[in-house]
């Protein structure tokens, strides 16, 4: 579902095949088929094993995402992984009876290494097999470099993976964002006997990401460790679609009947942005805290750690918490990107037990960094356009510097000609 999704989002198939193929992988021919479920039209992909794998026509229909990726002024992908079937026990055997080979991590590791690739291409296939091989190995207790690839070392699942980096290297999206990733219940049967559904290995990937998950009902398994790993490797968040142009949708299909669409649905676009010759729009996240037994120190320490590690802005307000407690509101203005990271180190370096968020849109002036020579030596400002000239606003570090340096008080640092803030 995942190849499907992304060529019929636009990419190229003589050119994903001709790459694919610098992987030197034997065994197998790929057949692209149009179809429709719920009367969407998709693409659904065959990888048909060949020689030595026997013939069996595998249908790709992976996991069970939706990313939707998003940048300033650049393309977005937003993909919906809807459902993937696949009668595969997903990394512990397969539950129909053909024979793949079963290859190492380290044999996998060596083929895409070796290969002709682009080395973008060797760099994300790796990290994402090696997402899954971590979880293999943390649920059969093996050795990483050992653990036996049943589904994810065949044929199949290989040309799932690398071909899937293929196509991300080909369409070159800014960012990827996800939706939460639905799950169904229930269990499967494999090799092992009856799994509750997520399986072990997705919910081991899923433990060592930031994804998130949900499961919904559905009685059936809806995402398979390929899947997770794919997710969770690319997608820099989970949540709602951003604000989005929408340039083009491409649908995946699987090949499950469910009382739901069995859809991949991707979704590439412009982030949404008005703006004009000196102004732009974008979105960003506010994130509170009312804090009524946070020391001054740490209040002090935490804002510090917010700052060096990307949060946009971070205040306090006065306020008046229950039982009449004097208190501070904690704001951090950070990327939607970001918020995980911020969000864990609001948790750590306060004492709070709870964040609110929500998503806001701003406007700014767009600007530039710049410096300009005073009689104390250079000084790092920031560049503002206006409508009708520039304001150029001293960099506080930078001037901190120079009265350092000069012994100067920084008012006169920056009070030089050339003031603060001066229209130029």
């Amino acid at each position: 579902m995942t190849l499907g999704a992304l060529i019929d989002l636009g990419a190229d198939k003589e050119q994903f095949l001709a790459e694919l193929k610098k992987l030197n992988l034997e065994g197998y021919k790929i057949a692209f088929e149009t179809t429709q479920r719920n009367a969407i039209t998709a693409t659904h992909v065959n990888v048909i094993l060949t020689e030595q794998e026997e013939d069996h026509t595998h249908s790709h229909d992976r996991e069970h995402m939706h990313d939707h990726g998003h940048e300033h002024d650049h393309s977005e992908m937003h993909d919906h992984e809807h459902m993937h079937d696949h009668n595969h026990d997903h990394g512990y055997t397969h539950t129909h009876a053909h024979g793949h080979f079963h290859r190492s991590f380290r044999d996998i590791r060596r083929m895409i290494q070796d290969s002709s690739l682009e080395e973008e291409v060797k760099d994300l296939s790796l990290r994402i097999f090696t997402r899954v091989a971590q979880a293999e190995a943390k649920v059969h207790h093996k050795d990483v470099e050992e653990v036996q690839f049943h589904e994810v070392g065949a044929v199949d699942s290989i040309v799932d993976i690398v071909g899937s980096a293929i196509l991300i290297h080909m369409l070159q999206p800014d960012r990827i964002c996800a939706s939460v990733v639905q799950d169904g219940h229930g269990f499967i049967h494999c090799q092992h006997g009856m799994l509750s559904v997520p399986v072990p290995a997705v919910c081991e990937i899923f433990s060592a990401s930031n994804a998130v998950i949900h499961q919904i009902d559905v009685d059936t398994e809806l995402v398979t460790p390929t899947g997770a790993a794919i997710i969770s490797e690319l997608a820099e968040s989970f949540g709602t679609m951003p604000s989005m142009k929408i340039e083009k949708m491409g649908w995946g299909a699987g090949t499950k009947v469910l009382k739901i669409p069995n859809l991949l649905k991707v979704t590439l676009g412009y982030e949404a942005q008005e703006s004009s010759d000196y102004t732009q729009t974008d979105e960003i996240m506010v994130m509170q805290s009312n804090l009524d037994d946070c020391t001054g120190e740490m209040l002090g320490e935490a804002m510090e750690v917010l700052l060096e590690h990307g949060a946009l802005d971070v205040f306090y307000t006065p306020i008046y918490m229950k039982k009449n407690r004097p208190a501070w509101c904690l704001t951090v203005l950070a990327r939607p990107e970001d918020v995980p990271e911020m969000e864990k180190l609001m948790f750590e370096h306060t004492t709070t037990i709870g964040i609110r968020r929500y998503l806001s849109q701003r406007t700014i002036l767009k600007r530039e960094k710049s410096s300009v020579q005073t009689p104390y030596g250079e000084l790092q400002v920031k560049r503002v356009k206006l409508e009708d000239g520039y304001r150029e606003y001293p960099e506080y570090e930078s001037a901190k510097r120079l009265a350092v340096e000069t012994g100067k008080s920084l008012w006169e640092i920056l009070n030089h000609e050339g003031k603060s803030g001066e229209l130029v």
